[in-house]
């Protein structure tokens, strides 16, 4: 199925949205800018990129006339690349020197990135095709980072259209070419501009001491819009900056984490800002006890899932049904009124579809990845892949969406929806049996469709699909076939599963039929290929009799029945966060169709402790209709989710 990604006509708009930030951003701080180093990176960003272009069209002579690339065309490039290098550091006021060698290897990965992406079947017409491609690649290359030398030579960010002809010429030359014919691969201008981009935005990073161009070069702490070193908290001059009280042992805003000291490398940076995860809960002040109640933190329509960026504990991501995902500032509350992501018009809300959960990649923070599971218009289930727009933290790029799979469902309900990943890596997904009542098709038990299982996905693949079947799953022979993907069976629609962040245990909240409603549980470190039981058993009960031998089946640590009404569990979380250390290691469950919250305590894989924490947590004026999700932030607070009524923080009382 073709993704979204690959509708050629975005990206032209892509570069547009991605880039308006930095231009503003360099047109406030061209001021600070060193001339004379601009003059020298500017020179040696057209140098570079005159290199790329030269060595594309090398590539593209030798594929078009089925031989083996020139030495003497990419002598000539290479040649001139070491002349303008020199001639540039002759001038004088450059930040870097005698680096035509490494910009050289560099540029050179690009093109050979570039190349390997567009090589062409044994057949003409194939290379005729990866031939035009490879020039107008070239091209693009080139001019992106000519962009970026014209505004060095203003000391200023690129210009807007410059960068957008730039993709408008490669989307052009793309197009045509598909529609000439004879392409092994079509509709790929996105993934090589997205090479293309990489690599001019890591030449721009090595050789550009300008402040305001959205990269963080040699001679900067920190861009704006590239602030991973200290997010939040770069100046106009391009420098991180030490709030006030940053080292007193108290998080104090903007601070991410405060333990005391101004050192770097523990944790915790000298400007306050998380390093790593073992600084999560550096200078946060705790509660002793486990006395819960709920706060208020936002009204949203139909919100079915919460869940943040690791390392990010100023933001909580909350998924509207409807297709919306918004971001709440966690410092007041307060919801940004753009959406993060609007795929309104891809999903459909009849039965129980929707978009129904997000996950973001465990190296968010440096890749800029999440995932999102969603009905699509035909109501089967997608998943895709998705990067947050280069300019701006708090909006995501529409046009760089990966379709990873598509499931086709036979019914509206037991969807499933829940993305996750563990402490392994990989993404785990829940699906349901496929819906209507009793799974007619056997869909838990078989071991034929995808339908009624717990799936598992390395998702760290830059060509299509965009993922893997990782080795050391169950039913891995060859990673052929996406039936490998299983991790567990038997399910009947998992709705809300989680990690336990300090164990890595698996718990799932399994929705019964009739009878019973199930939490069942995995242990870190498992092998997989559980079988839950679903639909010969429902929960500890037998389903359709007769029922074989309990061996060989994995049954819940906890149950509870329906007493004559209808009921449907929502699974949770264990806690594991900063404020209440008292209460770490309790898990939160509730139920979409009954008023209540409790919890238990897992231990040996046992649930133990069970308590009604449904007063607790309205005493103070929480009202529950119909819990959907559960919801970690950063930092392992909980946060309970409500269709109706909102979203709520579970805090001290």
């Amino acid at each position: 199925m073709t993704g979204p990604g690959r509708n050629a006509g975005r990206a032209a708009a892509r570069t547009l949205a991605a880039i308006a930030m930095l231009v503003t951003l360099g047109d406030a701080t061209s001021a600070l800018a060193d001339t004379a180093a601009d003059r020298c990176a500017g020179a040696k960003e057209k140098a570079a990129g005159r290199y790329g272009l030269g060595l594309l069209q090398c590539q593209s002579a030798a594929t078009r006339a089925n031989t083996t690339v020139s030495i003497d065309c990419t002598s000539k490039a290479s040649g001139k690349l070491t002349t303008s290098f020199g001639k540039a550091e002759t001038a004088g006021g450059c930040v870097t020197s005698s680096d035509s060698g490494t910009i050289a290897t560099a540029v050179g990965n690009d093109v050979q990135a570039i190349v390997s992406a567009l090589a062409p079947d044994d057949n003409d017409a194939a290379r005729q095709c990866a031939a035009t491609k490879m020039k107008a690649a070239g091209k693009q290359y080139g001019g992106r980072l000519s962009c970026y030398s014209k505004g060095a030579l203003q000391s200023s960010g690129p210009s807007i259209d410059c960068l957008g002809a730039t993709s408008e010429k490669l989307t052009s030359v793309f197009s045509k070419a598909d529609n000439h014919g004879g392409c092994t691969a079509v509709g790929d201008s996105d993934l090589i501009e997205g090479l293309g981009e990489s690599g001019v935005r890591g030449e721009v990073a090595t050789l550009s001491p300008v402040c305001g161009d959205g990269i963080t070069g040699p001679t900067q702490q920190c861009e704006a819009a590239d602030d991973a070193a200290c997010p939040g908290l770069c100046s106009a001059a391009c420098a991180c900056v030490i709030p006030a009280n940053c080292g007193n042992g108290t998080v104090e805003a903007p601070e991410q984490c405060d333990d005391n000291n101004n050192t770097n490398g523990d944790g915790c940076s000298a400007t306050c800002q998380l390093e790593n995860a073992s600084a999560i809960c550096a200078g946060i002040p705790t509660s002793s006890g486990t006395g819960v109640t709920a706060e208020f933190v936002a009204s949203f329509s139909f919100p079915i899932h919460a869940t943040a960026p690791p390392l990010d504990p100023s933001r909580l991501f909350v998924v509207e049904r409807e297709g919306y995902i918004r971001i709440v500032n966690l410092a007041d509350d307060s919801v940004r009124p753009t959406p993060f992501l609007d795929i309104h018009t891809m999903t459909t809300t009849d039965g129980e579809r929707g978009l129904l959960s997000m996950a973001f990649d465990p190296d968010y923070r440096t890749n800029h990845r999440f995932y999102i599971d969603y009905t699509n218009n035909s109501g089967d289930t997608t998943i895709a892949r998705y990067e947050t727009s280069s300019g701006d933290p708090n909006v995501a790029d529409p046009s760089t969406a990966k379709i990873l799979i598509v499931i086709t469902q036979p019914f509206s309900n037991h969807n499933g929806g829940q993305l996750a990943f563990g402490p392994d890596g990989y993404l785990y997904c829940g699906m349901g049996d496929g819906g209507s009542g009793g799974d007619p098709f056997g869909n838990g038990q078989s071991d034929t469709t995808l339908l009624g299982k717990m799936l598992r996905f390395d998702v760290h693949v830059d060509s299509p699909p965009y993922y893997a079947v990782p080795a050391t799953n169950p039913h891995y022979t060859d990673g052929s076939d996406p039936l490998q993907l299983i991790w567990a069976k038997g399910t009947r629609n998992p709705w809300r599963f989680s990690f336990d962040r300090s164990t890595g245990d698996l718990v799932i909240g399994d929705v019964g039929q009739d009878t019973e409603e199930e939490i069942d549980f995995q242990p870190a470190g498992d092998a997989g290929g559980e079988n839950y039981g679903w639909n010969l058993f429902e929960g500890n009960q037998c389903y359709s009799p007769p029922c074989p031998p309990p061996a060989g089946f994995t049954f819940p640590i906890y149950t509870y029945d329906h007493s004559g009404s209808s009921a449907a569990i929502t699974g949770g979380f264990v806690y594991r966060g900063c404020a209440m250390p008292d209460l770490r290691g309790t898990y939160f469950f509730s139920d979409s169709e009954r008023e209540f919250i409790d919890t238990i305590r897992i231990a040996g894989g046992a649930a133990t402790a069970f308590q009604d924490r449904t007063s607790d947590l309205t005493s103070t004026g929480a009202s529950f209709a119909a819990v959907v999700s559960f919801g970690e932030d950063a930092r392992g607070e909980v946060y309970i989710v409500d269709a109706f009524t909102g979203v709520y923080r579970i805090v001290h009382h």
